[in-house]
């Protein structure tokens, strides 16, 4: 399974397979090796070098603590801004994002008057027990939040306005 991870801006591609006892996980095109015992706190051995990790989520976030170091990364899935803009029905002229299927807004991620770019994530809803992060179909301001946190929306509900930036 190949994903991709971004953290502090940067995006890293990482797949993990499973080999053996453990599992190869590929980062950015280095492969590590990871064997061990594998629960809550893993011990393993990469790259034959002992280690403890753990993983779990905060929110959106994956977050990996590795000998006592914390790293988050947020999941991206490369269709994603494409693939949202498509199911989202945005208006690329008008700039509106609608809501892609039945579902709850989980979280706002603009306000009212803030200054967006193409691709950025603007509303994340929850529909069949997946978080969707729909996009800014254009570099624009935010003109309208039809939404909150918690809200119910259907099928083709407007949830973003945005005027496109003059060229």
């Amino acid at each position: 399974m190949i994903v991709l991870l971004t953290r502090d801006g940067r995006e890293h591609q990482v797949e993990v397979e499973p080999s053996g006892a453990g599992f190869t996980v590929t980062l950015d095109g280095r492969e590590h090796r990871v064997e061990g015992s594998f629960g809550r706190v893993m011990r393993a051995w990469i790259d034959h070098r002992p280690v403890e990790a753990s993983v779990h989520r905060e929110g959106l976030d994956i977050v990996v603590e590795l000998d006592g170091r914390s790293y988050a990364f947020r999941p991206r899935d490369p269709r994603a801004p494409k693939l949202a803009r498509r199911r989202a029905g945005a208006d690329l002229t008008r700039g509106e994002v609608h809501a892609p299927m039945p579902g709850l807004i989980v979280d706002v991620l603009v306000e009212k008057g803030a200054d967006v770019e193409a691709g950025q994530p603007v509303v994340i809803v929850e529909a069949m027990k997946m978080q969707n992060e729909l996009v800014a179909p254009l570099k624009g301001r935010v003109t309208r939040i039809s939404v909150e946190p918690g809200a119910a929306v259907e099928t083709g509900q407007l949830l973003i306005a945005i005027q496109p930036e003059e060229a």
